[in-house]
């Protein structure tokens, strides 16, 4: 027992203190607060489960434990599930590449979007006759939409050529960003054509079933996370993937 004692107050220090660095360096969102959410039960678990001997408190620790233990399978199923949803980009040969926004801070690009958009260049590059599609509308704080800074990054900053790009400003979600950048898409090239997606690593499991609810069986490409959220990002997920299995959603 005093293993998982100190196991538990690690693990719980360690989730507190992710919350509070990532809190001073990103947007406040569900995924900054979830790992304090997570550890701070368990950093006192560990530091008064010797004390937890008998009757209701002795009950609440077994109780906790096997909660904690049940999170960690189903986070572990989740984990594999996201890492095993994605194709290499030299697999996949698509007739067009829809590109997930992502937040901008007024008109440019935040880092997880820049990944995003590297990823789609470097595809780009390698498949010269595949069609863009960069989908995103404008969110609060966001003095364009996602799709035009997008656009202009892609042509400004990777000298993409601007008429193999389709700017679909209107999406607020993932099943927009498919629905509506498939009738882009259908416009140009007929409803025959393949598609592959770029999104961040985490997000590839969930947005393909989301695409496959929209009637469109797209394969997706992974970017690459920013390296100091990829634990928020990944908590953040995990519950996302969940809330939509339950509504029905993917």
């Amino acid at each position: 027992m005093k293993v998982i004692r100190i196991i538990c107050i690690l693990l719980g220090a360690f989730l507190v203190l992710d919350t509070i660095a990532v809190s001073t360096l990103s947007n406040f969102n569900l995924g900054v607060i979830l790992p304090a959410i997570i550890g701070l039960p368990l950093l006192l678990l560990g530091a008064f489960m010797h004390h937890m001997t008998g009757g209701f408190w002795a009950f609440l620790k077994w109780f906790l434990l096997c909660c904690y233990a049940l999170g960690a399978v189903f986070l572990l199923v989740m984990g594999i599930l996201m890492g095993t949803a994605s194709k290499r980009a030299d697999e996949v040969d698509a007739d067009a590449l829809i590109v997930l926004g992502a937040a901008v801070h007024g008109d440019k690009v935040t880092w997880v979007l820049s990944n995003r958009l590297d990823t789609a260049a470097d595809y780009l590059a390698a498949h010269p006759d595949t069609l863009c599609v960069v989908s995103g509308g404008q969110g609060g704080g966001e003095s364009v939409t996602e799709a035009s800074a997008m656009y202009s990054y892609l042509v400004e900053r990777k000298g993409i050529d601007p008429s193999r790009i389709l700017v679909e400003d209107r999406a607020e979600s993932t099943k927009e960003n498919f629905a509506f950048s498939k009738a882009l898409i259908e416009q140009r090239l007929g409803s025959d054509a393949s598609i592959a997606f770029v999104t961040t690593d985490f997000h590839v499991f969930r947005a393909r079933r989301v695409a496959l609810k929209t009637g469109i069986d797209a394969v997706g490409i992974a970017a690459p996370d920013v390296w100091y959220i990829r634990i928020n990002n990944f908590l953040r997920e995990c519950v996302g993937i969940a809330v939509y299995a339950l509504r029905g959603d993917i």
